[in-house]
């Protein structure tokens, strides 16, 4: 299976610009790492698939945390991804499984720049359709002027964002300025044909886009990775006091401690922390 891939494209004589997130490896592996109950699954791969387009507006180093505290119903969500294209993920309660169709809570969106403090902004939800929380936070956190949609499958999604004049460089200088929803439904039919088609190749996507009066800037890998290991479970258990470690060994010579993030077991001993 092609690895899933984000392509960026932009259309110079309408002033937008498109980004096609091709997720059918992305998807496929979390739930190979994750338990995602049935009625959990289009939740988290619609939340997925529409929050892996805000690493478009990045820059090298810069690195991104989506967290969705829902109320009601109750659980915790958390996205993290960086300018690469790496990610992980987190559901709480692991046995949540209700498939929530509105959403109450908030929405944290924090930003970490490679050599200065994070930067946090709170998204207010009160009875969201789940996917429309991307594009209520590019619109009020983000404040673009952008849109994602996903395809049926939920396998591949796209975002679409009108630039402000000044960054418009016009094929043609007369051209007509429509808005955001009118060049959506303008392009309805050729993402609707691009999501069943099922594209996967490189060479395939480019060129089915690029028929449509597209020019192609770039695409980057988009995968699950998760950057734990032996000695930073150690680093973190080392934070425990003196007494809260004697007690974690006290009925064990061995502990044991898993990554919430990819179900990765670390095995320890006593000595580990000496």
């Amino acid at each position: 299976m092609k690895e899933s891939r984000l392509y960026s494209f932009i259309d110079n004589a309408a002033g937008f610009t498109l980004h096609f997130l091709e997720g059918t490896k992305l998807v496929a592996d979390i739930k190979d790492i994750h338990e995602i109950g049935e009625n959990a699954k289009e939740y988290y791969n619609r939340t997925i698939l529409t929050t892996q387009h805000m690493i478009t507006f990045l820059k090298t180093g810069e690195s991104l945390g989506v967290y969705i505290d829902s109320e009601e119903p109750y659980f915790r969500f958390k996205i993290e991804t960086n300018f690469t294209g790496s990610m992980r993920t987190l559901l709480l309660p692991e046995e949540f499984e209700s498939f929530p169709e509105k959403l109450t809570g908030v929405a944290r969106i924090t930003k970490i720049f490679p050599n200065s403090k994070p930067y946090t902004s709170v998204v207010q939800m009160n009875e969201d359709a789940p996917g429309e929380i991307i594009n209520k936070i590019l619109e009020e956190s983000y404040q673009t002027k952008s849109k994602v949609v996903t395809s049926d499958s939920l396998k591949q999604s796209v975002m679409i964002t009108k630039l402000p004049k000044v960054d418009i460089k016009r094929v043609i200088e007369d051209s007509e300025d429509i808005s955001l929803n009118e060049y959506i439904i303008k392009f309805n039919k050729i993402l609707t044909d691009a999501f069943e088609k099922g594209l996967t190749e490189i060479d395939q996507i480019v060129e089915y886009f690029e028929g449509f009066g597209l020019n192609y800037l770039h695409s980057k890998e988009v995968k699950f990775n998760c950057p734990c290991s032996e000695e930073r479970m150690i680093t973190n258990l080392r934070n425990l006091s003196h007494n809260d470690l004697e007690q974690l060994f006290a009925e064990d010579e061995k502990i044991e401690a898993r990554c919430d993030y990819c179900n990765t077991n670390y095995e320890f001993t006593k000595e580990n922390f000496q």
